[in-house]
């Protein structure tokens, strides 16, 4: 009777055990991660591989509407505007974004004329923001 009634309970241990899924912070909690920022970035080039240099961009999330352009100092934005180089998506945005996806907006303007709109899909996993579905360099007429 006891050894009968011992694997009756082993059994429902087993199978409660086998049914618990882990939250967010369980998994991330066992994950290491790199100490590096990570910024996404997207180039905008022409046709012959000239980079373009954008008077101004901005980054939406479509589904919430909200700006996630970054504020930039003078020097930085020439910089990125030297290099044809714009910030998508950062790990300021990593906790928001932990382990879930969104679709955002890049707008691009010369001479306020939007030249560029692209969409892509950006998420978060326990360490850092990634790219899941968008062009790395965005090549204009």
């Amino acid at each position: 009777m006891f050894a009968r009634l011992s694997l009756t309970l082993l059994f429902l241990f087993i199978m409660a055990c086998n049914g618990h899924k882990e939250t967010e912070q369980e998994e991330c909690a066992m994950v290491v991660c790199t100490e590096i920022y990570v910024t996404l970035t997207v180039s905008v080039k022409n046709t012959s591989g000239d980079i373009i240099a954008l008077d101004s961009f901005e980054v939406v999330d479509t589904d919430t509407g909200k700006n996630l352009t970054e504020n930039y100092s003078d020097p930085e934005y020439q910089y990125y505007k030297e290099q044809g180089l714009y910030p998508i998506f950062s790990d300021k945005y990593h906790e928001q974004y932990k382990n879930s996806e969104a679709v955002i907006s890049f707008k691009g303007y010369v001479s306020n004329n939007k030249v560029v709109d692209q969409e892509f899909i950006v998420g978060a996993d326990c360490c850092h923001v990634n790219l899941i579905s968008g062009p790395s360099e965005i090549v204009l007429d």
